[in-house]
Parts: structure tokens; sequence; C-alpha cells
């Protein structure tokens, strides 16, 4: 398992240091489990880093967690209904949102625009769609990390605004940053069902481990 978890750590590496629509369509369900165990394996120390840094900041009173809208849902409602929300509904919304546009052919943005313009000319638009297609390459890198920063940004959503919170934004968010670079790299790699699957499983271990310390 160790020189597959390497494997899957080099594979990662080589694909966000230039980032590429390619879909690996002859991985078997075993291997897709296993690399996506391995990849939550390979974050878990830079977490782990990241989360040791937050507290810091909130032993030295720059922040507080209960700043944390989560805070407030946990009070608010039961464990059944926070479970159904942060394992089921927030991976599908998620996902979708951040992840489906970052395929080309799955970009609502480009085809909806695409079948908008075709209706009004009545005419095909595969010379526009091949042009875009080229542009889409040629900036896919850019496409794909801003994916991965909003997904992060969106969740500075989930505290109360202040100054003090927009100027740690950038450590604050780094962790979602992170899962949203995994995120996107499965999605790539696997397709998105399999991005919701670790969104997922990724949340569930999240509030189990809340669960377990009384914080549900």
């Amino acid at each position: 398992m160790s020189t597959f978890i390497i494997h899957s750590y080099e594979e990662l590496w080589s694909f966000l240091k230039n980032p590429k629509e390619h879909r690996d369509q002859k991985s078997s369900l075993t291997n897709k489990l296993k690399t996506c165990w391995a990849i939550y394996l390979i974050q878990l120390p830079l977490l782990m880093i990241l989360m040791a840094i937050l507290s810091g900041l909130e032993s030295l009173g720059l922040w507080e967690e209960d700043m944390h809208a989560m805070e407030q849902l946990f009070k608010e409602m039961d464990t059944p209904r926070i479970f159904f929300l942060t394992v089921l509904i927030a991976p599908l919304f998620k996902e979708s949102l951040f992840r489906l546009i970052i395929r080309f052919k799955r970009n609502f943005f480009i085809t909806g625009y695409l079948t908008i313009m075709t209706h009004v000319q009545s005419t095909t638009n595969f010379a526009r769609l091949k042009k875009y297609k080229k542009y889409w390459d040629g900036y896919y890198p850019w496409i794909f990390y801003s994916s991965a920063v909003l997904f992060g940004l969106m969740h500075i959503m989930n505290f109360e605004p202040s100054l003090t919170i927009y100027l740690l934004t950038p450590i604050i968010v780094a962790p979602q940053i992170l899962i949203g670079l995994n995120l996107g790299y499965i999605r790539i790699k696997f397709g998105l069902i399999w991005s919701m699957i670790f969104h997922s499983f990724y949340n569930g271990t999240l509030m189990i481990i809340a669960l377990l310390s009384g914080e549900l």
C-alpha cells in the first residue's frame, strides 16, 4: 500500500504542476477506491499543519472557533440533519458548482452560450467551439486553480465579518483550498461522481470526529 501511496502522490503532484484534462478510462473500481484513499492519506499531514496554525492563532486570541457559522448550526439542528446536510447535500451542491465546470464539455457557461448562439444564428458553432477549446486548453491551469481558490474563499462566508477574519482569510481557507485541489484532481481523473464521494467521505470523517469529541 505504501508503494501505491507514493505512486498516487507522484501522479497528483505531476498533475498539479501542470493541470490538464485527461480522464482515466481504464481504472477499475478497486483502483479508484485505492487512489481516493491514498489521496486522503496524502493530504492529512498538511491539513494537520494548517489546523495547528489555526489553533495557534486561536490561542493568541486572533480568532475563535465560535465565530464559525457551523457552530451555530450544530446548536440549532439535531445530529441526523447535520449529517444529511454536510455529508450528502453539501458535497452534491458544491461539486456541481465548483467541479462540474472544470471539464470543457460540462461547462454550462460555454455550452449554454453556444446553444443560444446556435438558436439565434441558426448555424452550428463548430468553429467557435474549436476556438474556445484552444483558449480553454491554454488557460486551463488558471481555470483549475481558480476553481479551487474560489471553493476555499466561499467558506469565509461561514464566519462573522470582521477585519481580523478578512486579514486571516488566506490562512483560514487554506485547508479548503487544499481539499479543492484534490477534489479537482479526482474529478478530472475519475469523474464528478468520484469527487462527490470523496467530498462526502471527508465531511463524514469530520462529522464523526466532532461527534466523538462531543461537539455534536
